[in-house]
């Protein structure tokens, strides 16, 4: 897995979310998938159309995380009802791209366990929020985004 460290503005994301743990999110997605699907017009009337969304997820409590199917959006002062805004801050990132059609668990599990490790990286809890993004929709390629620091000290 390659991974790039690249730094990104802050940026708000609006669409629909689901509060899940390891052992139901299979069907927790799939119930969220259905509610974003037969909801994004209503983000798309105020926001424009788009293909691309991301998948934007954050830890909770006790094992348990959020996560928010949605879209880039300008700012979070126009909602759809039901829908929720969240602001990612400003941060250094690493991105992975990841090949279409590898199980994102697969992916995170990589990325998290062995390719942020061997470039000396660890996620920046603080920052807390991570997310995948799909630049050609749900079936193209697609990337994973961490918020990241330095996890050691490098020797000269």
């Amino acid at each position: 897995m390659k991974i790039k460290i690249s730094h990104r503005n802050s940026f708000y994301l609006c669409g629909y979310m689901t509060e899940t743990c390891l052992e139901s999110c299979k069907e927790d997605f799939d119930a969220l998938w259905r509610t974003y699907e037969s909801k994004k017009e209503n983000l798309f009337q105020l926001f424009g159309r788009k293909k691309d969304f991301y998948g934007l997820m954050w830890y909770t409590q006790l094992h348990r995380y959020c996560y928010l199917i949605g879209i880039e959006v300008n700012d979070d002062k126009k909602t759809p009802k039901g829908a929720v805004c969240r602001h990612v801050p400003s941060s250094l990132y690493a991105v992975a791209a990841i090949p279409a059609g590898t199980p994102a668990t697969d992916a995170w599990t990589e990325f998290f366990e062995v390719a942020l490790p061997s470039l000396g990286y660890r996620p920046d809890a603080e920052h807390g929020l991570y997310f995948e993004y799909y630049p050609s929709g749900e079936n193209g390629d697609y990337e994973l985004w961490t918020p990241v620091i330095l996890s050691i000290l490098t020797q000269f």
